[in-house]
């Protein structure tokens, strides 16, 4: 029975290859990422932010828009079932009910309920064009929520 045994020096050889291994950093460069022809900069798969925005879903068949936050203001359009519509703000009136801001159009704001029988809150991901228009709306209202009128 032959038994292989290795010469000193290989086995200190073999012990300084694998301290030497053991202490390498890994390459964490950019040009070592992987590059791909749709986004040929890896950097910007982490560096550019996600734009999001709240947006409400229409839970009923008729969601009246209303001049201000409580039912007995007057009704100046209406959403239907299932419609889609970005969210600048919202605060609870003199009744304990929650309302949310809308825009109706850009600079014409809206409110309407945001219980939750009515309308579904989410986050939703928007296109950069989306995104831009929904935040100057949303600094446009701030004087809407900031002073908002009487609750009759």
């Amino acid at each position: 029975m032959t038994r292989h045994f290795l010469s000193l020096k290989s086995q200190i050889m073999l012990i300084l290859v694998f301290s030497l291994v053991g202490c390498t950093s890994p390459n964490t460069s950019v040009a070592s990422q992987p590059v791909s022809v749709d986004n040929p900069n890896p950097e910007a798969l982490t560096s550019t932010p996600v734009p999001e925005i709240m947006v409400g879903v229409v839970n009923v068949d008729i969601l009246n828009i209303r001049e201000g936050p409580g039912t007995s203001y007057p009704i100046v359009g209406s959403l239907n079932k299932d419609e889609k519509f970005p969210i600048l703000g919202e605060m609870t009136n003199s009744t304990s009910n929650k309302w949310l801001l809308i825009s109706v159009t850009d600079n014409s704001f809206g409110w309407v309920t945001g219980d939750q029988s009515y309308v579904t809150v989410q986050k939703e991901t928007v296109d950069s064009d989306t995104y831009l228009t929904w935040q100057r709306n949303v600094e446009a209202s701030k004087s809407v929520l900031i002073t908002p009128t009487a609750s009759p």
